[in-house]
């Protein structure tokens, strides 16, 4: 997964259990950030279905993963002391992210994007609206489009 996201020009910026946070854009600026975040996220889907093909083979269960990716506003930058420093972000952004990780389970899809994502792709990657969805935390609903 390090590998697709730095390979797009990402950080992973922080681990949780079986999850992750990558950020594409900053601490540097990175002018095509959507279309690396998907071409990224493309590519870890691919990592684990190869993976898969020697699970099942093995007669072990299938690994599936979901990718949420949302563009926008955030807060960048340091967090912790000075014994212990992390690069992170927080905002609105970052919770839809989540938020559509989470959807990828309902949509039945392993790459879920927002709006403003969307609008920030070329038209070389294949892209499905599914519509408008309410997600807990969120004022607004999240228009959700789904990669492939």
């Amino acid at each position: 997964m390090f590998d697709a996201i730095s390979g797009q020009g990402g950080i992973v910026s922080l681990m949780m259990g079986d999850g992750l946070m990558a950020i594409f854009g900053a601490p540097l600026p990175l002018p095509d950030h959507c279309e690396s975040a998907v071409r990224a996220a493309q590519e870890m889907i691919e990592m684990v279905e190869l993976f898969d093909v020697e699970r099942v083979a093995a007669n072990k269960p299938p690994i599936k993963i979901g990718i949420g990716i949302a563009s926008g506003e955030m807060v960048a930058g340091y967090t912790g002391t000075n014994q212990r420093a992390t690069y992170t972000c927080i905002g609105d952004t970052v919770n839809r992210a989540a938020r559509l990780e989470t959807h990828t389970k309902v949509a039945q899809r392993a790459i879920l994007i927002d709006g403003d994502t969307r609008a920030g792709l070329s038209g070389q990657i294949e892209v499905d609206a599914l519509g408008s969805v309410v997600m807990k935390g969120i004022s607004a609903p999240v228009d959700v489009f789904a990669i492939g």
